[in-house]
């Protein structure tokens, strides 16, 4: 295409557009679930990413799940 030429409708993709809208997503998760991702990912997410488990300070929210004897 030369300086000053228009774009023909070959060289033009058209795009849809939609109309606003809102996505609202909830979740939930239980004590035996955290203990699970505790157990299951959290150290092995540590060691894969080469995080030295002397490093890391765990802080949690006093939320029950996170307090439960299970989870202590």
């Amino acid at each position: 295409k030369k300086k000053g030429e228009g774009l023909t409708s070959r060289e033009v993709k058209g795009t849809v557009k939609f109309g606003g809208g809102s996505l609202m997503v909830w979740g939930c998760i239980g004590w035996n679930g955290y203990v699970a991702i505790l157990e299951r990912g959290l150290l092995q997410s540590m060691q894969d990413s080469g995080i030295p488990a002397d490093e890391v300070i765990f802080q949690q929210d006093n939320d029950p799940k996170h307090t439960s004897r299970r989870a202590q």
